[in-house]
């Protein structure tokens, strides 16, 4: 359960992920599922999504069951969530999730420069920052995968090594702050490299 207090209104995520190395990655319990169903406090019911990719750039592996919440449609209500693993008709598994949202600002005055083949990017960043959270800087070419870098909390900018954009690639800029129960994405800034 994370909240998404992001640039164009607070929202949420329900997210499942599997954990360890790229072997166990490969053969998690997440990888036989057919559904992961969520529902909240108030019974509605939510729908996850199948996410498994590996990011070529950041060597991030994926394997996860995912839904974002619509901008704007307002944080998760407090109280106990239920995830419901499912393999075809049968539930294999059910877990609860208590949850709380916490609150953070998301980053500001994203700017960005080209030096050479590397893109260097900075923001401010937003009150409440502190040790534990981190930064994701992510570039989304419009065609091609995502390009991304997790940086410490007290980052104000970042250096991403030969990035591989061809000149005039178009693509969109965001950086996000995380923390245990949620994350804050900036504005999304279009750009031509």
């Amino acid at each position: 359960m994370w909240a998404q207090n992001a640039f164009d209104g607070p929202s949420y995520e329900f997210k499942s992920n599997c954990a360890g190395n790229f072997v166990e990655l490969e053969t998690c319990f997440l990888w036989g599922l057919t559904a992961v169903v969520v529902e909240a406090p108030s019974g509605q019911r939510y729908e996850l999504d199948k996410d498994f990719n590996i990011q070529t750039f950041s060597g991030e592996v994926t394997r996860r069951w995912v839904l974002y919440g619509p901008a704007g449609a307002g944080l998760p209500a407090p109280g106990d969530y239920r995830f419901l693993y499912c393999r075809g008709a049968d539930v294999a598994l059910t877990q609860v999730v208590s949850y709380t949202p916490v609150i953070v600002a998301y980053p500001t005055g994203i700017s960005w420069r080209r030096d050479g083949s590397d893109f260097v990017v900075q923001w401010t960043p937003p009150a409440g920052a502190a040790p534990g959270m981190s930064y994701k800087a992510l570039i989304f070419p419009r065609d091609g995968e995502v390009i991304s870098a997790l940086l410490e909390w007290d980052a104000s900018s970042a250096r991403l090594s030969d990035v591989p954009l061809a000149d005039g690639a178009q693509a969109t800029l965001n950086v996000a702050i995380f923390w245990d129960d949620g994350y804050a994405p900036s504005e999304y800034l279009q750009f031509v490299w």
